[in-house]
């Protein structure tokens, strides 16, 4: 019953939710603190320490800019390195046939964990979803040097370049149609006009699934193109350090080039009702937060890498044979006209 329920700390108010479902999205300022975000940041700085090191030994790096700042040095290096953002990344990369397997990886790391149950934000998710909440493994890292640093094909990746309009329900396969998905956007850094925060069109969830195009530089990145999106007017989302935006999965948003000097850091986060398939059966999600069966919760970062770990090698053993992903799925040769 309702009644059992905790009193949530960091709830939504009735307004807000009446507002995220009128928008299809909702900015929710402040929510995290340094005590939240300063692991990230230790572990992130750790991960790039190996990195950095690893690929100086191969030779693959000039240098590992070990005097630099985190931000500068990553920068840096990703100019060296086009594939540098995979080793950061929060789940593995949507290739059915991966062509690199020690590029096909991701960071597993106990702070990223503790961020996906971090109790603020599934009081925020539970405000939506309901008490049952499911961590779905459709999720990632976005650290987007300035444009002028990034290569042609990385200026148009959406992890480190320009993020076109979409639906989040785009990265899902069929079986998750029905899945009522909820995005957490984190801001690591602040966002702003000028480092490309995000852009969404109010109230856009209410048209429902629309069609995406391939893109033109990366097939991967579907967008929807400007015939749907029409003369409605885009709201911009500025976000200090620390603040969230919920996005519907349906809901229109967009984030531009990062035209300022210094990096800018995000992560995705998606949430689902238990239950619900998650529209990414290859890869690993888990029961986050349980009101009716708390001992159902995962509360172990090792076995949240060891999960990970194991759809990894599934997929790069041939054990895994189901696709990962289904870009033809939004093929439809009577749509080619509004995609040119």
């Amino acid at each position: 019953m309702v009644d059992n329920i905790p009193v949530m700390a960091h709830h939504l108010s009735f307004d807000q939710i009446e507002t995220f479902n009128e928008d299809g999205f909702l900015a929710v300022e402040s929510l995290l603190d340094d005590d939240d975000l300063v692991p990230l940041e230790q572990e992130y700085a750790e991960v790039l320490d190996e990195v950095s090191l690893r690929l100086f030994s191969e030779g693959a790096i000039s240098s590992p800019y070990e005097e630099l700042t985190f931000g500068e040095r990553y920068c840096r290096l990703l100019g060296e390195s086009p594939e540098l953002h995979r080793f950061f990344n929060v789940s593995l990369p949507l290739s059915n046939t991966p062509e690199k397997p020690k590029n096909f990886c991701m960071h597993a790391g106990p702070a990223a964990f503790s961020l996906l149950r971090n109790p603020k934000l599934l009081d925020v998710v539970e405000s939506i979803l309901g008490p049952e909440v499911y961590s779905n493994p459709v999720q990632q890292v976005r650290m987007k040097p300035p444009l002028r640093m990034l290569s042609k094909e990385n200026a148009e990746h959406s992890n480190v370049g320009v993020t076109t309009w979409h639906q989040d329900t785009v990265a899902l396969m069929p079986e998750a149609e029905a899945t009522q998905m909820l995005t957490v956007w984190v801001a690591m850094t602040d966002a702003t006009e000028q480092n490309g925060c995000l852009k969404s069109i109010a109230g856009s969830h209410h048209q429902g699934q629309v069609t995406h195009c391939p893109g033109k530089q990366i097939a991967a990145e579907m967008y929807i193109p400007e015939a749907i999106i029409g003369d409605r007017k885009a709201v911009s989302l500025p976000l200090n350090r620390g603040g969230i935006v919920l996005f519907d999965k349906h809901n229109f948003h967009c984030a531009g080039a990062n035209r300022s000097s210094d990096l800018r850091w995000s992560f995705d986060l998606r949430y689902n009702r238990t239950g619900q398939p998650t529209g990414r059966p290859a890869f690993p999600g888990f029961v986050a937060r349980s009101r009716a069966h708390p001992e159902s919760e995962l509360q172990d970062a090792a076995a949240w890498k060891r999960l990970w770990d194991e759809a990894r090698d599934n997929i790069l053993s041939g054990r895994y044979t189901d696709p990962i992903f289904e870009q033809k799925r939004w093929d439809d040769n009577s749509k080619v006209a509004i995609c040119a």
